[in-house]
């Protein structure tokens, strides 16, 4: 038995199955990898862990939009798609895009996790880009429920941790 990159269980619409795809756990990963090393560096201030949310209905919103887009990443599945494509420009310029947020997401946490914990940096490299990962993620798997869900994140997201730091 081969291993399964991508299933589709139930078509939900004409191009859209309720199904599995595994590399977007790998994707899911990646975005969460700066948590899993955080407790391992020693940082004399962390103020994204120690912000107090100062609006309820902000957080919680935040929170059920940032889920959705895990769970959309995972569990929506276009009909054609395939587990990994690059065959056309779209897809090429979709995919590099997200990448490029990933690796910004990264060099921004380098830049936190060695003390530079300034507003700008973190709404821009640690808020702003692991939706636009997503959206371009949703882009380019032809996904347009994570794209949708990735820019109203975006928004919710930036405003919900600037108000907190602000």
């Amino acid at each position: 038995m081969g291993v399964v990159f991508m299933v589709k269980w139930i078509r939900i619409t004409p191009n859209q199955y309720i199904g599995f795809f595994a590399l977007g756990l790998v994707f899911f990963l990646l975005q969460e990898l700066p948590y899993v090393i955080m407790p391992l560096i020693h940082m004399r201030s962390n103020p994204l862990m120690e912000m107090q949310d100062k609006s309820a209905v902000l957080s919680v919103l935040e929170k059920i939009i940032m889920i959705s887009c895990v769970v959309v990443l995972l569990f929506l599945v276009h009909g054609d798609a395939r587990w990994f494509s690059l065959g056309s420009t779209k897809e090429i310029v979709f995919f590099s895009v997200a990448m490029i947020a990933l690796v910004g997401y990264f060099i921004g946490w380098f830049f936190y996790f060695g003390g530079d914990q300034s507003l700008p940096l973190i709404l821009i490299t640690l808020v702003a880009l692991p939706p636009i990962y997503y959206a371009f993620i949703g882009l380019w798997r032809g996904n347009t429920v994570l794209a949708c869900l990735g820019g109203f994140a975006l928004i919710i997201h930036t405003l919900n941790v600037w108000n907190n730091l602000k």
